[in-house]
């Protein structure tokens, strides 16, 4: 049990007490202590009335103390609650718990179900006497069968009564609060707000026996999902270094081969270049026409008395060749043209334009002869294109 308290210390925070009385709150998380008077509105027990507004104090209060609040612990002056002090034979809690289930509605100004009392042992075995116009009760004015035992010693009890209503009330500020309530208690009489002077009891209703068995096993949930956490990532953590220690390892035993790992990226890098220049070349060559063949074809199929000017590759269509010369006759050009078909490396020669000039034939132009000018057209043969050296 201490385990769990401990790890519900940890995640929801440790136990703040609020001892609210008439006028104050002192508010109490482990040895330290804050008090606080209370405003107007909340005086003499208005707070009840107003706990929305009791809450958004209190919450201001606890942030600018940096207090965080997951679970309280109300405790409350003994004008908030009825006491009143019994003589009873000597009794075994289950005794106690008896008494107060058929006896005690005799003893409280409070009508059956809308209360809640517990029976104490009074802590300084002194009778407090008439409390709240309530007389001091002795055991002739019990059931016959605590009259059966007048004879035995008789205890001095305390017994405590709060209304429901106004646990509910309670309830709902630890609501607004955010916070779980786990006891409400009550202070000793005729003492002062200190935590070391409270009676020894919870006000709260007793939950069932399911309800203890849920919240017993939520709370081992809680610390099992925790220790497991805890334990995972402690073995992540060890893993992780091992991981890390082995691959250390194996960078220092590579170490030596770094120069040989450049030397192989660097011959895939090269290797990757050479591929890329010859996918390009490849492409060149399958665009442009072999021209040694081409000009060796041209050379000896040109008649005599023909002769070329200029040479020139069309770009549209592609693989054309554009032929600009002159000739002593036409009939030179025609046979020219009849060559260059007969070749084989051309698929298709026409004459796109012929016409006459004069030629002269020395610098002083006094001697000059007529010729014919041509353009041939001649487009290459698709085998001839896709030819290799």
């Amino acid at each position: 049990m201490k385990i769990i308290k401990h790890f519900n210390d940890i995640l929801f925070g440790e136990l703040v007490t609020l001892m609210i009385t008439g006028d104050s709150v002192t508010i109490c998380q482990g040895k330290n202590s804050v008090k606080y008077e209370f405003p107007k509105t909340f005086q003499d027990y208005n707070y009840l009335n107003h706990t929305e507004e009791m809450a958004g104090w209190l919450l201001a209060i606890l942030q600018e103390e940096k207090i965080r609040i997951r679970r309280c612990r109300i405790v409350l002056d003994f004008g908030q609650v009825y006491l009143q002090t019994v003589k009873l034979p000597v009794m075994t809690a289950q005794e106690q718990q008896n008494w107060v289930r058929w006896e005690g509605s005799q003893y409280v100004p409070f009508e059956p179900g809308t209360y809640h009392a517990v029976l104490t042992t009074e802590p300084h075995s002194k009778d407090y006497g008439i409390i709240q116009n309530y007389q001091v009760s002795v055991a002739a004015d019990f059931s016959a069968k605590w009259q059966e035992t007048e004879d035995a010693a008789l205890q001095t009890f305390l017994l405590v009564a709060i209304s429901l209503e106004k646990i509910e009330t309670l309830q709902q500020l630890a609501g607004f609060l955010r916070a779980k309530l786990e006891c409400v208690m009550v202070m000793e009489p005729e003492q002062d707000a200190l935590p070391e002077n409270l009676l020894p009891i919870n006000l709260l209703p007793v939950a069932s026996g399911k309800e203890v068995i849920v919240k017993r096993g939520y709370q081992t949930a809680t610390v099992m999902c925790l220790l497991l956490s805890v334990a995972l990532a402690v073995r992540g953590g060890i893993i992780w270094q091992r991981t890390r220690s082995a691959w250390l390892e194996a960078e220092r035993q590579l170490a030596p081969y770094q120069s040989v790992k450049s030397a192989y990226a660097d011959s895939k890098k090269a290797e990757y270049q050479i591929r890329q220049y010859r996918e390009k070349l490849q492409r060149i060559n399958q665009t442009e026409p072999v021209w040694a063949l081409v000009l060796r074809a041209i050379g000896s199929t040109i008649p005599e008395g023909c002769w070329l000017e200029e040479l020139q590759q069309k770009h549209a269509p592609a693989g054309c060749l554009e032929l600009k010369g002159c000739a002593i006759k036409l009939a030179r050009v025609s046979e020219f043209l009849e060559n260059l078909e007969q070749s084989g490396l051309f698929f298709k020669v026409r004459l796109v334009d012929s016409g006459t000039k004069r030629m002269v034939l020395n610098s002083r132009g006094d001697n000059s002869k007529q010729v014919v000018s041509f353009i041939l057209l001649a487009e290459l043969a698709s085998e001839r294109k896709e030819a290799r050296p």
